[in-house]
């Protein structure tokens, strides 16, 4: 705010009010303020611009208004429905944040349905690099630079690490939101209006890219960086709230380091995310592709039609390998039971959300059948998936809104999926859960 001293103020405000014009000056003067207002007031929140609108509606607050407008513009300060809050456009926003090529937040994750992700505090190094050091103590190493990237998962209270490979997945850029936001067009981004956080006025954006994606960013107007990010993902049922954030972070560079320290207790998995050729194949294949027990299905009086396939992981984009059996019953249901390293190598993760499921059958063999949080779509990608490679098989075009998914958990503790296009019986389901037995070696 300019330096104004009381004399002056008085000063001003009494030459306000003994200014005298013609009709036709009031109305162009007027006509200003109007303007002024419309360009000011545009960001502001609905109720927000239905004041304004009767301020300038009304014959005698809009002359005070215009007076107040005049008085602002004479003490140098910027209007914008808050007080001594600078007007930010997107554009000065993504100009600031382009100043920084590493930052920290704090990430929380929120599902509607399913397995919760624990908070983090994430560094991000450079677009291939990142600290995770997760709420219960455990501690993630993500490098993206090479052909074959490395994911390490510290605990140091267990004095445990798992190092994963994933062959043929690099080199890659970490696709964080911050540089989604960046992508934001100014036209494109709608403006929030103002609130206060911790003491501080900020301004926010919204911007929906796609049906998919709805952005909120919540901004410094001092520093023109994000405060606040939330990204909802709109049909997948979470919320990704970002914030605490730290721009230009100091941390030695072993703090990103892939090794191992001495004395832990290491797992190694590998994953092949390396091109996969659609093909059928025989449950031998399945055997030695697998790194646990492995499962087939025997035939039953009402399968019509039985294909064994190796895939690109539909949930995957098709990267890494998924082994699916096709099943085609006497009733026209299409059905899939698929079965990965992934069940094994994540083993852990999976059964703390399985568990968490309605317990739905249990076979007298000891298998048992779960409800799955999201059984809808993960039976759209497998199915979508088998038509791409076996359009002979199953023609998408026929995709069912009865469809389903259910995850088995063998007596062993071996995990598969199942999916069906149509509505099973529970006989039907019995029966099929019953008929699978494990891939001896020839």
């Amino acid at each position: 705010m300019s330096e104004v001293d009381e004399k002056d103020i008085k000063l001003r405000f009494e030459a306000i009010s003994q200014f005298q014009s013609s009709p036709e000056v009031t109305a162009r003067d007027l006509e200003r303020v109007r303007k002024m207002l419309n360009e000011k007031t545009s960001g502001l929140r609905t109720g927000e611009q239905k004041i304004w609108r009767k301020i300038m509606n009304n014959p005698i607050t809009k002359l005070a208004a215009a007076a107040v407008i005049i008085i602002t513009i004479l003490f140098g300060l910027k209007f914008t429905g808050g007080p001594d809050v600078a007007n930010v456009a997107w554009a000065d926003v993504v100009e600031q944040i382009n100043n920084y090529t590493k930052y920290k937040c704090r990430q929380r994750l929120v599902r509607e349905q399913g397995p919760q992700i624990p908070t983090m505090r994430v560094y991000h190094l450079n677009l291939s690099q990142r600290r995770q050091e997760v709420e219960d103590g455990s501690i993630h190493i993500i490098d993206m630079r090479g052909t074959d990237p490395i994911t390490v998962e510290l605990y140091p209270d267990q004095m445990k690490a798992t190092v994963t490979k994933l062959i043929g997945f690099g080199p890659k850029k970490d696709p964080h939101i911050i540089e989604m936001v960046k992508r934001f067009e100014q036209e494109s981004t709608e403006r929030l209006g103002t609130k206060k956080k911790n003491g501080k006025i900020l301004q926010g954006f919204r911007h929906k890219p796609n049906k998919y994606n709805d952005f909120t960013v919540w901004v410094d107007p001092k520093t023109k960086l994000p405060v606040e990010i939330e990204l909802v993902h709109t049909q997948r049922g979470q919320t990704i709230f970002l914030d605490e954030f730290e721009f230009d972070f100091e941390l030695d560079p072993s703090a990103f380091s892939t090794d191992i320290p001495e004395g832990y207790e290491v797992k190694t998995i590998i994953q092949d995310y390396r091109p996969v050729e659609s093909k059928e194949i025989s449950a031998q294949d399945i055997r030695s592709g697998l790194n646990h027990t492995s499962y087939t299905v025997e035939k039953l009086s009402w399968i019509e039609k039985l294909t064994i396939m190796q895939i690109g992981d539909p949930l995957m984009k098709k990267m890494g390998k998924v082994y699916v059996t096709g099943i085609l019953s006497d009733d026209g249901n299409h059905i899939i039971i698929d079965q990965s390293n992934m069940h094994s190598d994540y083993k852990e993760a999976f059964m703390e959300w399985i568990l968490k499921e309605q317990l739905v059958m249990e076979a007298p063999s000891g298998a048992k059948l779960y409800t799955h949080p999201r059984g809808s779509d993960y039976a759209r990608f497998y199915l979508k998936g088998f038509a791409e490679a076996n359009p002979e098989f199953f023609d998408i075009k026929n995709l069912s809104e009865e469809r389903f998914t259910r995850m088995i958990v063998m007596s062993d503790g071996t995990i598969l999926g199942l999916v069906a296009n149509k509505k099973m019986s529970n006989e039907k389901l019995q029966e099929l859960i019953e008929s699978l037995v494990e891939i001896k070696a020839n």
